[in-house]
């Protein structure tokens, strides 16, 4: 039974959709016309039970009273007659009189007179002094039982006394048996008109579903089938013309001339002159139309007719999609740059341009193995992966001249430009690099020049500094060569003296031309934890000797406790000099006699490192304060200024996230203030 069942349940969920609703509504009708069947037999039965009693009554009552004046005449043998008699009527199997014993004294059936009455009914009726009837089965027949008592009535009395209640008990029996057989010819005629009516029934029902709701449903399949296929199956629907209907000439109607799209699907139709709206809201509208009621059709045909204008609105978005991906892929494949987007969190390469494949020598298939992180110089990436996962929302980062690698191990520099964006469902990175490569090295070029036009400039200031430990030194070999030439003896003491003089003179020498040499190599591109006070006080070794033969005045108020930033030693100095440079010549130009202050302060402020520069020079006029940073702008006479000093100085100190800005006066001076952020404490050199 259970593997049946099984079985069914297996065939039911393979069954078409129409098979399900046909046995469905059939089970269901089946119940239906199972449950009336058995009401109305139920009904029947005891329809006929209560008509059976009733005749058992009328014939007991009948007995009672044509027996009851031969008994009180003592006239037995015609009660026993009377019995006889009714024993032949149609159906009365029983017709027994017993006494009080139960022992049957007159029947219909004399064979049985003398027997003790074994019936249910005529035992209860003679305990009770009550009416009783049940169906009973004797002798192998369902007999319907009727036990009388028969009361003791006053006149009675003069035969049997007054003690007793009851005389004895009239049963009559009644056989069922014909009640049985019309009862079964009822309920077959009852089932065969139910099984008549439920083929009738699911007959027409599969005519009905088949032609209004599963041949619509199977066509909807095959077209949900076709489109998956990649077939969109514009075929499928109706044709209206609703122009013909209406007579319409309004040729600049969206509808007109259009029958594959059901005119209250379309938006901005003219039916009544003017547009109607988008739909569905212009339902409200199309209702009211004869067009609309005469072709709308019945809940599936609605169906079907959105089920087209949805697959039209798909083609449309297909369409729309299709033509945004291809000017996205055009967009994306012809920019010059690399273009990268990256998982937000593990920075995985999700897609590239094709300029990132020539660019990088990689495939797109290679790139799409790597990390961001895998195309960047080791030292690089770590000092930016931190701040490429801090990118949130639209907000955007630029990383400077960063080393990157291509397949076969190059390097080139490139600037690195990221933001956020939403990239198939999911939050990712943009990060777009230019290979400035070209300009580091052309910047580095100039940043030289501009190194050995400095020092070429103090050359007289630095020959100026080396002299005066190169006399010390000629003093101090002089006085030997006398002493040693005379044979004079020099005592250990004056030897000491004068030999620690020299080679003391020797070191100052040496470190000057040393830190010459530091200030005029070529400076790799590099950062590192940077105390910017030493910058500051190396700059004096090379430009103290000429600031002093101008009468000028330094004053340096340097905090000894800053944190240090992120930059390079070298390239600071060379903003210190040509900052402190400009401030020089600037107080060259100033009146003889006036005050010449030079003042360098270093401090914190907002969690910035600061430094100001001030001079009390000329000043720089306001028509012009805004070009100082401008390459080659200078307000000095031809020869006597490349414009470099200033520009170089403002895209150092950019490269190593700083700020650079001026304040002037004509007549009172000048200041700059170069503000750099505090280095991360786990930063480390780059």
């Amino acid at each position: 039974m259970i593997q049946f069942l099984g079985t069914l349940r297996v065939k039911a969920r393979i069954a078409g959709l129409t098979v399900k609703l046909i046995v469905g509504v059939s089970l269901i009708l089946t119940l239906v016309m199972g449950l009336f069947t058995y009401y109305d037999m139920v009904t029947r039965t005891k329809f006929h039970f209560e008509k059976q009693e009733e005749r058992a009554y009328e014939i007991s009552d009948t007995v009672m009273r044509s027996i009851e004046y031969p008994m009180l005449d003592g006239e037995m043998e015609d009660v026993q007659v009377i019995l006889e008699n009714l024993y032949t009527l149609k159906d009365v199997t029983v017709v027994n009189l017993c006494d009080l014993t139960g022992t049957i004294k007159y029947s219909g059936s004399p064979a049985v007179i003398g027997r003790v009455d074994g019936s249910e009914a005529t035992k209860k009726a003679l305990r009770t002094s009550a009416l009783v009837k049940g169906l009973e089965i004797l002798g192998g027949k369902k007999i319907l039982q009727h036990a009388m008592p028969i009361p003791n009535e006053k006149t009675c009395y003069k035969c049997h006394g007054s003690e007793e209640e009851i005389l004895g008990v009239l049963t009559v029996g009644i056989s069922w048996a014909p009640i049985e057989e019309r009862i079964a010819a009822l309920r077959n005629r009852e089932i065969t008109l139910a099984m008549v009516s439920l083929v009738v029934v699911g007959f027409f029902l599969t005519l009905f579903l088949s032609r209004y709701i599963t041949q619509p449903l199977v066509t909807l399949t095959d077209l949900a089938d076709e489109i998956s296929r990649g077939n969109p199956g514009f075929e499928f629907g109706r044709r209206l013309k609703c122009w013909e209907v209406e007579k319409c000439d309004k040729t600049d109607c969206p509808a007109y001339g259009n029958p594959e799209t059901l005119c209250w699907y379309q938006d901005g139709t003219l039916c009544h002159g003017q547009p109607s709206g988008k739909f569905p809201e212009k339902l409200d509208e199309c209702r009211k139309c004869r067009v609309y009621k005469t072709h709308v059709g019945d809940e599936m045909v609605q169906l079907a007719d959105s089920f087209k204008h949805m697959l039209d609105k798909l083609k449309a978005s297909e369409e729309e999609l299709r033509r945004s991906e291809e000017k996205y892929r055009l967009l994306f494949d012809s920019d010059p740059n690399p273009i990268f987007i990256l998982d937000r969190e593990t920075l995985k390469i999700l897609d590239a341009n094709a300029r990132a494949e020539s660019h990088y020598d990689y495939s797109k298939e290679d790139l799409l193995k790597l990390s961001f992180m895998d195309l960047g110089h080791e030292e690089d990436a770590q000092e930016i992966i931190s701040d490429f996962k801090d990118v949130t929302g639209h907000r955007s980062i630029v990383f400077s001249k960063k080393r990157h690698r291509r397949k076969d191990g190059s390097l080139f520099y490139t600037n690195i430009h990221v933001c956020g964006a939403r990239y198939m469902e999911r939050n990712a990175l943009i990060a777009t690099t230019t290979d400035v490569t070209e300009s580091v090295q052309k910047e580095a070029q100039l940043i030289q020049a501009s190194k050995l036009a400095t020092l070429g400039e103090m050359a007289a200031g630095i020959a100026h500094e080396l002299n005066q430990p190169l006399n010390v030194m000629k003093i101090g070999s002089d006085f030997l060569r006398e002493m040693a030439s005379k044979g004079k003896k020099i005592s250990d003491e004056e030897l000491d003296t004068v030999t620690e003089e020299i080679s003391s003179q020797v070191d100052r020498a040496s470190g000057i031309i040393n830190h010459m040499r530091e200030f005029a190599r070529v400076a790799d591109i590099r950062t590192d934890k940077v105390d910017i006070n030493k910058p500051i006080a190396d700059i004096f070794t090379i430009l103290g000797e000429q600031l002093r033969l101008r009468q000028i005045e330094v004053e340096l108020d340097l905090d000894d406790d800053l944190p240090p930033i992120m930059a390079d030693s070298n390239k600071l100095e060379q903003v210190f000099i040509n900052l402190v440079t400009n401030a020089r010549h600037a107080m060259e130009e100033t009146m003889s006699g006036s005050t010449k202050l030079l003042k360098i302060r270093s401090f914190t402020d907002n969690g910035d490192i600061v430094v100001t520069v001030s001079d009390t020079g000329n000043g720089i006029p306001k028509d012009i304060i805004d070009r100082i940073f401008d390459p080659f702008f200078t307000t000095k006479e031809v020869g006597k200024g490349t414009g470099l000093g200033l520009s170089i100085s403002y895209g150092i100190v950019k490269d190593f996230g700083g700020t650079i800005r001026v304040e002037s006066e004509v007549g009172t001076g000048t200041t700059f203030e170069l503000r750099f952020p505090v280095a991360p404490e786990d930063a480390y050199g780059a």
